[in-house]
Order: structure tokens, then C-alpha cells, then sequence
């Protein structure tokens, strides 16, 4: 498979927000000792987006827990403090309707964007990537190929991507592929890719 044959590429995900329980790999995120909320500030603390992140890690299926947070991720983008990680959970359940922020991401474009990134924001990142959270884990690992905000490390940012994709996160098993193609892992990459649309991601080759 030539290199130009899958890279570049944009997807589509039809599986957000299936019935499934919302659960993650790591035991002290699932029992609640990450995050800390010491570690942010009052104001993110009372955001639309915390708000939502609690909605989400609910004891309901992720379907019915994805609803709840929406109603306050779709309003956490019309604040700047927040918008960069309420894009990146509307993304994550996503209905096709909120393509928008995402083009105003500065972590999904990994160009500094109106909005920036927030500090709280930005350590919000680092700290739920380090707690196994796949969405954060996508997000670090997008900033570190891209070099938006910390030193561009590909080796690095394939590191963290991996840690997602392994956690079944189609998002960055996308991106995960097209980083391995830069680096010339194209046989690797070609592996992840068909995870990707097993996972129910539409690829579609540019021209």
C-alpha cells in the first residue's frame, strides 16, 4: 500500500454514544481519584463542560449518558475558558452535528485558533491522559504529532495514540494511522485503519 494511497484522509464515526456501559481501562479513574479537583480552579470547576464530564461518567449506558452531557458541552463551546475540551467531548459523542468547533479547535487543526487552549484546559489533558482516559490520551497525542503547545514529538504523540486506539477509541485510530504513514509504518498503519472502519469510521481517501 503506497503511502499517498491513505494519507490524507477524514472519517466519519457512526458508533458514538452506543448502549454500551461508559468504562475505562484504569482503576483509579473509574473509582474517582482522577481527576483531583484540587488541581484546577474555582471557575473550571463550575464550568458547562465539568458539569457535562460528571453527566458522562454516570452509571448509565453511554447512549443515555452522552445525552445528558450534551446539553451542557453544546454551551461549554460558546465559552472560551472551556471550548477546546467541550469540542472534544461533543466529538466524542458526537451525532453529526457539531463540525463547526471542531474546525475552531486548535488541538484538532494543531494551529493556535481564536480561542486558544486555557491553562485549566491544557492541564486537564495532561492529567486525564496520565489517568488513561482515551479522549485525553487522543488529544495529547494530536498536540504532541502536531507540535501545538508542547515541542511536535511524532514518536511521542504515536505513543499516546496508541494508548486510545487500544482502548477502542476510532478517533485516534485514525489519527493514529495517518501519523504511522508520516513516519512510514504504512503496513502498521494500514492495520489500524481497517480497525477503524470495523469500528464504524468512514475513510475517505483525498484526491
Amino acid at each position: 500500500m503506497s503511502k499517498m494511497s491513505i494519507l490524507p484522509f477524514m472519517f466519519i464515526s457512526l458508533t458514538a454514544c452506543s448502549e454500551e456501559p461508559t468504562t475505562f481501562s484504569s482503576g483509579a479513574f473509574s473509582s474517582g481519584a482522577c481527576p483531583s479537583e484540587t488541581n484546577y480552579s474555582p471557575a473550571f470547576l463550575k464550568s458547562d463542560f465539568y458539569s457535562g464530564w460528571k453527566q458522562l461518567h454516570g452509571n448509565g449506558t453511554r447512549r443515555a449518558n452522552c445525552k445528558a452531557a450534551m446539553r451542557y458541552f453544546s454551551p461549554g463551546v460558546s465559552q472560551g475558558s472551556v471550548f477546546e475540551l467541550s469540542a472534544l467531548y461533543l466529538d466524542y459523542c458526537d451525532d453529526g452535528s457539531h463540525i463547526l468547533p471542531l474546525a475552531n479547535s486548535s488541538i484538532y487543526t494543531g494551529e493556535k485558533q481564536e480561542n486558544g487552549i486555557d491553562y485549566d484546559e491544557f492541564k486537564w489533558v495532561l492529567d486525564l491522559a496520565l489517568c488513561d482516559s482515551p479522549i485525553e490520551q487522543y488529544a495529547l497525542g494530536n498536540m504532541l504529532v502536531k507540535g501545538f503547545i508542547t515541542d511536535k514529538d511524532i514518536q511521542k504523540g504515536i505513543y499516546f495514540l496508541s494508548l486510545s486506539a487500544h482502548q477502542e477509541y476510532v478517533h485516534a485510530q485514525v489519527s493514529l494511522a495517518q501519523a504511522l504513514v508520516v513516519e512510514g509504518e504504512t503496513d502498521v498503519a494500514a492495520l489500524w485503519l481497517e480497525k477503524a472502519k470495523e469500528n464504524g469510521a468512514h475513510v475517505f481517501a483525498a484526491k
